[in-house]
């Protein structure tokens, strides 16, 4: 997944220049709090990840769940000992 910012004038998405995308392409479009908003929390994470991802250190830029999953979350009682205890003890 790729991740470009545009912005909207006169109704229409405009990308950075040289922002070619095939015609029929699905994309999808997020819509960013307030300038004001944006300067102080969100851009710059988003761009420092946009430059990750040009560089070559990130494939793609993953975003959070918009929903929790379904069934029943509640952990679940194990006996014995504890995981990391045992990958402890058969490292020795």
């Amino acid at each position: 997944m790729l991740v470009y910012y545009g912005v909207v004038k006169d109704r229409v998405v405009v990308l950075p220049e040289g922002v070619d995308l095939i015609e029929g392409l699905e994309v999808e479009i997020r819509v960013r709090s307030p300038k004001r908003q944006r300067l102080e929390s969100v851009l710059p994470e988003d761009i420092f990840k946009q430059s990750l991802l040009e560089s070559g250190l990130l494939q793609e830029i993953k975003t959070p769940a918009l929903f929790q999953p379904s069934g029943d979350r509640t952990p679940i009682r194990v006996e014995g000992k504890p995981l990391s205890q045992m990958i402890i003890e058969e490292r020795r």
